[in-house]
């Protein structure tokens, strides 16, 4: 292939990542061919042929400017979150259905949604854990850990929690902040003293996964092993946010994807399971919107 059939062919590669709406590929492929041509020693000379990859460049960055300046999370109307709600809630039992609809709705970029859904199942005693460690995991997702901690703060002052339970959701709070390199100075939950009456009843036994690795089965990174955070959970159901560069990582989970080994980490412990991919959706609203939500269902360990 001569250097100008080349150019041709980047230039043809980064027209159809633009008008796959792929734009930083799209800005990095010019970039690639304004590299080449200023290090070529003929092309180097043409002055005209260097502006137009800048011009592309600078086109692509506008495109980019608008996308980031507009309105990042787009109203959806009641019936269309309630909608999302009902289509991703597939547990026969109700009140995971319900902790499954909350989690799809934040899984889809409407994270102030889910949050306020979330706070009802609290006050409906639906899962309450569950439900405030998801509320968490939303804070932490739209890079808010300010509004994680003050949450957290909010509960230590009300008495919607029994203080064990503010213990173990400060656990895990403390653990979701050190992973992101924050370290925070969050209230300490003392025990409170032992009283008589009924006991307190145990919330459904779910074991906490803040972590997976799996390795990749297909792809161009094929046989890496790779660690991904989960971002929310109900259930055996876990997800995780996969950025919309990383073309390589939504190509390797395709649905349906049978993963024989998956490592999971927990504050407790490591351990291996299996599970199977059971989605891959992109998100359409939100901070993270572009990017792709990928869940995957433990089915075994």
């Amino acid at each position: 292939m001569s250097d100008k059939e080349h150019i041709r062919s980047l230039i043809r590669e980064a027209e159809i990542y633009r008008k796959q709406g792929l734009l930083e590929e799209s800005k990095e492929k010019y970039e690639e061919i304004l590299k080449f041509i200023q290090n070529h020693e003929s092309y180097s000379k043409d002055k005209k042929l260097i502006d137009a990859a800048k011009s592309k460049i600078r086109t692509v960055e506008e495109t980019l400017d608008e996308i980031d300046q507009a309105a990042e999370t787009p109203e959806l109307s009641q019936e269309v979150g309630d909608l999302i709600s009902r289509l991703f809630s597939f547990s026969k039992d109700k009140d995971m259905a319900a902790m499954e609809g909350a989690v799809a709705l934040g899984k889809f970029g409407q994270y102030e949604k889910a949050i306020v859904e979330l706070q009802r199942l609290i006050k409906e005693g639906i899962m309450p854990v569950l439900a405030a460690k998801n509320i968490l995991r939303c804070h932490v997702t739209i890079s808010s850990p300010d509004a994680a901690i003050a949450q957290f703060k909010e509960w230590v002052s009300q008495v919607e929690f029994p203080r064990r339970e503010l213990r173990y959701i400060r656990a895990f709070l403390e653990n979701a902040l050190i992973k992101h390199g924050i370290k925070a100075d969050l209230p300490q939950v003392d025990e409170a003293p032992t009283e008589g009456g009924k006991p307190e009843e145990k919330e459904e036994d779910i074991i906490d996964i803040s972590s997976f690795a799996v390795q990749l089965a297909n792809g161009p990174r094929k046989g890496e092993m790779v660690e991904f955070e989960v971002t929310f959970q109900a259930g055996n159901k876990i997800s995780t946010i996969l950025p919309a560069q990383q073309k390589d990582f939504t190509d390797a989970f395709k649905p349906g994807l049978r993963l024989s080994v998956i490592q999971c980490f927990s504050p407790l412990a490591v351990f291996n399971g299996r599970g199977i991919v059971s989605g891959l959706n992109r998100i359409t609203s939100g901070p993270r919107r572009g990017d792709y939500s990928l869940d995957i269902t433990i089915d075994g360990v």
